[in-house]
């Protein structure tokens, strides 16, 4: 059960979020956080998942909108699970994505490449680094999700809703006043810059 300080979102604002490019739906979250939660696979029953949860869902839709299937995001977890097992959620621990340069992990009696020298495994490697460089970390586990340049995610700032970068401003709130007024109102009432306000309405497109 994900408590108040580590974020606690829906399953539509988690879509809403993890599905802001790809459009994943409901039901592809739930069969994912199934594979990062459980690992049988089995269903997923809880109608919330935490902020660990939701970066471990990011992680995955960038592997599957560079084509990498269900079994081989399956095969990583349990790699990551055998190398680190007291690491709740492997796919938001720095660990994996210091280790997302060139992905390898020792599976019983094997060596399993997650990402080589295959020429398919460089956009798994790529998409791995790319979001490394998006979240902070705190004692080795995701700790804040800088989503945008203008928009972040902290499980301590506003319940861990989607708030102006640097603010504790949500983006809500900012997207709710532009239907009413122009980017240089917006930006006036709430102290921010123009292109602060710009860049909140762009991430929301």
């Amino acid at each position: 059960m994900a408590r108040l300080s580590e974020g606690i979102y829906s399953f539509p604002q988690a879509a809403a979020i993890v599905g802001r490019r790809s459009l994943a739906t409901r039901e592809q979250l739930r069969r994912w956080l199934a594979v990062i939660i459980a690992p049988t696979g089995g269903p997923h029953s809880m109608e919330t998942v935490s902020f660990l949860d939701l970066v471990s869902l990011e992680t995955v839709r960038r592997f599957r909108d560079q084509g990498t299937s269900l079994q081989k995001v399956r095969r990583v977890l349990e790699a990551l699970r055998t190398a680190e097992p007291d690491v709740a959620r492997p796919l938001a621990h720095r660990s994996f994505f210091t280790d997302g340069v060139s992905v390898w992990a020792d599976v019983v009696g094997r060596t399993e490449e997650l990402v080589g020298r295959n020429r398919r495994q460089l956009a798994f490697r790529d998409a791995v680094r790319t979001f490394a460089d998006e979240i902070r970390f705190v004692n080795d586990a995701a700790a804040a999700w800088d989503i945008s340049p203008w928009v972040g995610i902290d499980p301590l700032v506003c319940f861990g809703a989607p708030t102006v970068r640097g603010t504790r401003i949500p983006v809500k709130t900012i997207l709710a006043n532009l239907a009413d007024a122009t980017e240089w109102e917006v930006a006036d009432w709430y102290e921010l810059s123009v292109c602060q306000v710009r860049g909140v309405a762009e991430y929301a497109i």
